[in-house]
């Protein structure tokens, strides 16, 4: 081949190979300006629910948060209520805690035998009703002497009378009931004499079976209340037979 054509060829060959470094060069740039994502400065975002802590859904933790120095109350026991305290409404009499003793028994024999004298007097010079002025007549004599026979035991076996909520209680509740009959005349006071006795013989009665005679400890003291405690129920039932008879 002639020398002037061999030469021609190698100058094409040549120029070739100039052309394809520049048509690469391009092509990778334009690759660049389509995937900016791909490029190092600026890194893909990752979404937030993509990100797993392990911890449950609106949790401190699943928000990135902390637990520490948050309050709990889990397996936090609350103290138990104060207990009432006792007043004086609520307090048992000292009486009921315990038993009467043989001083105080007599003087709510005492007591009881006081107030019916009283009444009974009361009665024998306001009653119209001679029913009632017998009735009257019957508890002073009684109860003079279970009261004077109760004098006679304390002495026998050196006894003082003392006071209890017992005993301050029925003198109390017969003062009451012989201010309201002084207020009272006529039928209206031998209805209300008759009442009163019922309610008093049967208050005694059961005072005498639920605490005097269990509580009782000297023989002697025993012994009167029993012979006071049948006075008593005789008493009742002439009060009870004359309530009837005033009621027809």
């Amino acid at each position: 081949m002639a020398p002037r054509l061999l030469a021609g060829r190698r100058m094409n060959h040549s120029a070739r190979l100039l052309v394809l470094p520049s048509l690469l060069t391009v092509a990778l740039a334009g690759c660049g300006t389509d995937h900016p994502a791909n490029s190092t400065d600026n890194p893909p975002a990752v979404p937030t629910s993509a990100v797993s802590t392990g911890a449950p859904a609106g949790s401190p933790d699943a928000l990135g948060g902390s637990m520490e120095g948050m309050p709990t109350t889990a397996g936090a026991a609350e103290p138990p209520p104060p207990a009432p305290a006792a007043t004086a409404d609520t307090a048992p009499p000292a009486d009921v805690l315990a038993p009467l003793s043989d001083d105080q028994i007599m003087r709510v024999v005492h007591g009881a035998n006081a107030g019916e004298i009283e009444q009974a007097k009361l009665a024998q010079s306001r009653a119209k009703d001679a029913r009632v002025k017998r009735l009257a007549a019957m508890m002073v004599k009684d109860h003079t002497e279970a009261d004077a026979k109760a004098m006679s035991v304390e002495k026998m076996v050196s006894l003082t009378p003392a006071p209890s909520p017992t005993s301050t209680a029925l003198e109390s509740d017969a003062l009451t009931a012989t201010r309201v009959l002084r207020s009272q005349t006529g039928a209206e006071f031998d209805r209300g004499y008759v009442d009163t006795q019922v309610k008093e013989h049967q208050a005694v009665l059961d005072t005498l079976d639920q605490k005097l005679i269990p509580a009782a400890r000297n023989p002697e003291v025993k012994a009167y209340l029993a012979e006071v405690r049948s006075k008593v129920a005789m008493h009742l039932q002439h009060a009870q037979e004359l309530q009837s008879a005033l009621q027809k």
